[in-house]
């Protein structure tokens, strides 16, 4: 294979450093992406919730129309949370990935780098091909005791 199992488990101080000064950018997206997609999730939990509490159903007695929308407003509650609470669970996990230095946060990192890309065109897509060459670099892999 090219390798011998036991040069990834040997790190010295130096590479630890580079390892870890490879990973800095991608520290910094995760943390600035998970408080913003967490704050997003709490504007948009609250502003849910104030809608249904401010309900016509509850002012204008039972109607239809009333009724329908206070329905519509409860289920699209599940669907909003799932997809807002799984964009910052991504970036957080990956921040926990970093910290620990384990092997999945190499290809989480690269999943995370992705989902910034497309969504967060096009500075996103910028950040990401910068980014990106972190992940490759040797160091990085050793620092997160990543095998390939």
């Amino acid at each position: 294979f090219g390798m011998e199992p036991w040069k990834f488990l040997v790190i010295t101080n130096e590479e630890l450093k580079e390892g870890k000064k490879q990973l800095e950018g991608v520290l910094i997206l995760c943390w600035i992406l998970a408080v913003i997609l967490g704050l997003a999730f709490l504007i948009s939990w609250s502003d849910s919730a104030n809608n249904l509490i401010q309900s016509d159903i509850w002012r204008g007695g039972f109607r239809v129309r009333n009724t329908v929308s206070l329905l519509a407003g409860f289920s699209i509650i599940p669907f909003k949370a799932v997809y807002l609470l799984i964009a910052p669970a991504l970036y957080i996990v990956e921040l926990v990935g970093l910290y620990q230095r384990k092997a999945f946060a190499v290809p989480l990192g690269r999943a995370v780098l992705v989902v910034t890309m497309v969504f967060l065109f096009p500075i996103g897509t910028i950040v990401g091909a910068i980014l990106w060459k972190r992940f490759n670099h040797p160091s990085s892999k050793k620092y997160l005791n990543y095998e390939e």
